[in-house]
């Protein structure tokens, strides 16, 4: 066996790998050639002959770590395709405005829904059923909270709130209230006079409900009220003005 540089290409008897010429490395005449490392491999697992320790732990470590960044570099490109959707829309729009729309169901479950397109500055909100209808019909530039109605008494207002009780006196005058205890804050009265107005039970059909009342605040026992004459007076939330 003779180290010669190589006037032609060969490929190792040991690993496989192709020699270029001009390279040197050890040749055989009907063997071929290996690489000078290899022919000391070679050489070392040769019966008798003792290994030199640190070949062997040099081996051991070096095909770990290439393992380990190839897995590393397919997680990376990985997670970059995966995530790429949802990252790379927010950065090619800098200068949009980004919406949110507010969407009530009947069932009281909000929904958010953003937009990607161009808007003004200012979100707009719908307020509506799963069905389109908008909560209200009625114009709210003159609505006050029945929170605050003792601060327009002698004005005409529309007052909003939930009617949490109501009752019917032995003279068949209904009460819609808007706070238990009721005294001392605001409540609709219908005198008997006006009950035979409403094609329904305004005990029953007003409860838990949220409404708009449109009249004159007036005060009573230092509360405040609206005495209603008609039910096109009360607004029921996304009813409008329908009743059964």
């Amino acid at each position: 066996m003779r180290k010669i540089s190589l006037k032609y290409a060969g490929r190792c008897g040991k690993c496989g790998q192709w020699i270029p010429a001009g390279e040197t490395a050890f040749w055989e005449e009907g063997k071929g050639v290996w690489h000078l490392h290899c022919q000391a491999s070679i050489v070392q697992e040769t019966p008798g002959v003792k290994k030199a320790p640190q070949d062997r732990k040099h081996r051991f470590h070096l095909r770990p770590q290439l393992v380990g960044t190839i897995l590393i570099t397919i997680i990376a490109f990985s997670a970059g395709l995966a995530l790429g959707p949802y990252v790379t829309p927010y950065r090619s729009m800098p200068s949009q405005e980004l919406n949110t729309i507010t969407v009530t169901t009947t069932v009281g479950t909000t929904i958010f829904a953003t937009c990607s397109e161009s808007y003004p500055t200012t979100s707009t909100i719908v307020s509506t059923t799963s069905s389109g209808k908008p909560k209200w019909i009625s114009s709210s530039a003159n609505v006050v909270s029945y929170l605050q109605a003792a601060n327009y008494v002698g004005q005409s207002k529309t007052v909003e709130g939930k009617i949490v009780r109501t009752y019917a006196s032995s003279k068949g005058t209904v009460f819609l209230d808007f706070h238990d205890p009721y005294q001392g804050y605001f409540e609709v009265t219908i005198f008997s006079s006006d009950v035979k107005n409403f094609p329904f039970s305004p005990v029953s059909f007003y409860l838990n409900k949220e409404v708009r009342v449109t009249g004159t605040i007036e005060l009573y026992q230092g509360a405040p009220e609206i005495i209603v004459h008609s039910p096109s007076q009360i607004e029921v939330a996304y009813m409008g003005f329908n009743y059964p």
